[in-house]
């Protein structure tokens, strides 16, 4: 007796343990454990006394209940309109947001091509098209190694702008499968949900950060510095928006014409048409060999200071005496 009573413990152990993660994803109703649910017992001993049998009348047919397949029971992502005034949608192969054409400088194909260099995901660009090398959900709760081809677009016009992604392959554990509808809507869901709430994260700390304060307000102290991606910068003491409106006023003096101008990233293209050597020799420094063209400034937030680096047409950073002359000019004017 004592045997039969350790082997039951035993078993009740074994099966508590052989429970698996995908046990907690998906679920079906087909009772595949009746059969091993049934206890048989042994006749009883009943000593000459007339037991009264069972009672058939109320008891339920014998049915056989065959296996159903296994259905997912995670809830599908869907597409989230975190951008102000917009509308995002699954179709039934992408997942898509439309915002309106102004914010377009924010939430664009080259920033999405950032995060994905951040993320050290491959991908070729054809136009308004990114196509991505293999690369992971990100979800926690996928069942096996799940990796992902995307194909991310952005279209638009003067009025309205979209991004979408699309899943062009898929594959399991190393074996290309097919996506279900619900899969598709939850991996594309996904990757367009955290591209948009990590542009939207760095638009909202970039506004933080260049909000004008009163304590910079005062006179305005500059120097020649390198910055943290090792180009020549010129390095001031004032706020974001201070630097910003200053810097339009004296580039003009040097010769650097504003074209165009996205002030939420701090970017300006420059038309360089160079000016007389007089007016550099005013302001101490030697005119540099600057060709006529354009030119760009990217100015950059540090807390309550700033730093902006010139660029020429290829986006090179402007080094050596071009840079130094430049920026020695740019320091007198600013500190005017």
């Amino acid at each position: 007796m004592k045997k039969w009573l350790l082997s039951v413990a035993v078993l009740a152990t074994v099966t508590a343990c052989s429970s698996s993660n995908e046990s907690r994803q998906v679920a079906n109703d087909s009772y595949e454990k009746n059969a091993e649910s049934k206890i048989n017992f042994s006749p009883l001993a009943t000593g000459g006394v007339t037991i009264v049998g069972q009672d058939n009348k109320y008891q339920l047919p014998t049915t056989n209940i065959s296996k159903g397949p296994a259905v997912d029971i995670r809830p599908p992502t869907t597409p989230m309109s975190i951008i102000g005034n917009s509308v995002a949608q699954f179709d039934g192969e992408r997942a898509s947001i439309v915002y309106p054409a102004a914010k377009s400088a924010v939430y664009n194909l080259d920033q999405v091509a950032r995060l994905l260099k951040e993320e050290n995901i491959e991908f070729t660009r054809q136009e308004n098209k990114l196509l991505t090398d293999w690369a992971p959900t990100g979800r926690v709760d996928e069942v096996g190694d799940v990796k992902l081809r995307y194909l991310i677009e952005q279209l638009g016009n003067k009025e309205a702008n979209a991004l979408s992604v699309t899943v062009l392959e898929a594959k399991r554990n190393e074996i290309i499968f097919t996506p279900s509808v619900t899969d598709k809507q939850r991996y594309t869901s996904d990757r367009l949900n955290n591209f948009v709430g990590n542009l939207n994260h760095a638009y909202r700390t970039q506004m933080a950060q260049t909000a004008p304060v009163a304590t910079s307000n005062g006179a305005i102290q500059a120097e020649i510095v390198t910055d943290g991606n090792n180009r020549t910068a010129l390095g001031l003491t004032s706020s974001f928006a201070q630097s910003w409106e200053k810097l339009g006023q004296v580039l003009p003096e040097l010769g650097f014409e504003i074209d165009e101008e996205t002030a939420g990233r701090g970017y300006r293209v420059l038309k360089y048409k160079p000016v007389d050597d007089s007016q550099w020799a005013r302001l101490g420094v030697n005119k540099p060999e600057l060709e006529k063209g354009e030119y760009s400034m990217q100015l950059s937030a540090y807390g309550n200071q700033s730093a902006v680096v010139l660029m020429d047409e290829d986006k090179a950073a402007l080094e050596g005496d071009k840079a130094q002359a430049v920026y020695k000019a740019l320091q007198v004017l600013m500190t005017k």
